[in-house]
């Protein structure tokens, strides 16, 4: 990588960490019993940072995220291994609709998806490994209460992609596309 590819992975990385540190990755979250899942800022740097120079930039940038919620992160280390998977997956996600050349919209309707059903798989392993009691208090049973957490996952990480960090993320882009011309 050039310095000043170098220089821009790591000024975004610094955003992602400083928002995860002044409390903003965590200000808007899902209501109880699903608080855990939280409309995180700190991926929107991630995000620019694809968008701008593409996907090794965004995953190199999430990884230095992910490193960083390793020393500081919540439940670790879940917490920041699901979000590290959750981030990585709409990148991909987006990658690979950018390869079927979608448009716009269906590459984020798609990347959002992608991300769902990625992050129901890896919920499934963690709730029953970790969460059992959780899931028997949500539904009448095991299988309904993963049913209702999965349903609530899918949901969240579909409306997180496509009305929270894609939108935004391209409309900061965009500001800063325009401040340069």
């Amino acid at each position: 990588m050039k310095t000043k590819t170098i220089a821009y992975a790591a000024l975004l990385a610094a955003i992602a960490i400083v928002i995860t540190v002044s409390g903003l990755s965590t200000l808007v979250r899902m209501p109880p019993p699903f608080s855990y899942l939280v409309f995180d800022f700190a991926e929107i740097p991630v995000l620019i940072a694809y968008m701008t120079y593409g996907l090794r930039m965004g995953v190199f940038v999430e990884t230095i995220h992910f490193l960083f919620l390793m020393l500081r992160g919540e439940f670790i280390p879940i917490g920041p291994l699901m979000k590290y998977v959750a981030v990585i997956s709409t990148i991909f996600g987006l990658h690979l609709s950018v390869k079927l050349k979608l448009n716009e919209y269906t590459r984020v309707v798609f990347a959002s998806i992608f991300r769902a059903l990625i992050m129901c798989f890896f919920n499934v392993i963690v709730m029953l490994t970790f969460f059992r009691d959780f899931l028997n208090k949500i539904g009448s049973s095991l299988i309904i209460g993963l049913s209702i957490t999965l349903a609530v996952t899918f949901i969240y990480n579909v409306i997180h992609v496509l009305f929270f960090d894609y939108p935004l993320a391209k409309i900061i882009l965009m500001r800063i596309r325009k401040y340069r011309s």
